[in-house]
């Protein structure tokens, strides 16, 4: 998070501005919809996808590694294009998350996030239950070995985690961990614990409904509403 800070790497200029969510839930909605319109075009998918990857990773690790970058995400996406085994898949999209939260973590005041994040899991929720467009972005994204999935191996068969379900709530806990005056257990703040517990309590309560009924589920229903709840608490009570 300081590296980001250091760098001048802020999305939005007001953070507390409610306006951003929107703004970012609409970029969500353009870019699935272009995914889904693109899919038929499976070249033109995989070098957008690709390039998009590449930008990404660069901008995540230039604040750390500087020029250094360029050869490092060149690296990654040759890698998924030849060798896209689900340690390499895995390995770039915890990369894409971890970068993407601090960035968008230090953008974001705690209430625009809260909305966004409110806004996100109602639309997951439908698109997963009700027009089941999401599970076709899921298979579409998969086919092209793009990081935007965590792939768990089963003997029965893989598992997916949108890369979204991991970034959504813990944006929360980096608003928390850098807005908040809140006291401290050694280097995260209270809130900002509450909201990363919260957020991990959601994905055990979606990991067992998964395992007892199988199928696809909507994940930011319950990651993003845990860790709204222990914001909350967090912050209620210190």
């Amino acid at each position: 998070m300081p590296k980001y800070e250091e760098a001048g790497m802020v999305v939005f200029e007001n953070p507390s501005d409610v306006s951003n969510s929107l703004l970012y839930f609409g970029l969500i909605i353009g870019f699935t919809a272009f995914i889904l319109l693109a899919v038929k075009f499976s070249a033109v998918l995989k070098a957008v996808i690709y390039f998009l990857t590449f930008l990404s990773i660069f901008y995540v690790l230039s604040p750390f590694i500087g020029i250094l970058a360029i050869p490092l995400s060149i690296g990654v996406v040759i890698l998924l294009i030849k060798k896209p085994y689900w340690l390499v898949i895995n390995f770039s999209a915890l990369m894409l998350a971890a970068g993407i939260t601090a960035i968008f973590g230090i953008s974001l005041e705690p209430l625009p996030v809260i909305i966004l994040l409110a806004v996100l899991a109602a639309y997951d929720a439908i698109s997963v239950y009700r027009t089941r467009h999401m599970i076709k972005l899921a298979e579409s994204v998969t086919a092209i070995n793009a990081p935007m999935l965590f792939i768990i191996p089963r003997k029965d068969g893989n598992a997916y985690m949108g890369v979204g379900d991991a970034v959504m709530p813990n944006i929360l806990v980096v608003s928390a961990q850098y807005f908040s005056n809140s006291p401290s257990v050694g280097f995260i703040k209270l809130p900002a614990l509450f909201a990363l517990i919260g957020g991990f309590a959601g994905l055990m309560i979606l990991l067992y409904i998964v395992e007892k009924r199988g199928g696809a589920h909507p994940g930011l229903p319950f990651v993003n509403f845990g860790a709204i709840a222990g914001y909350i608490l967090g912050s209620v009570l210190f």
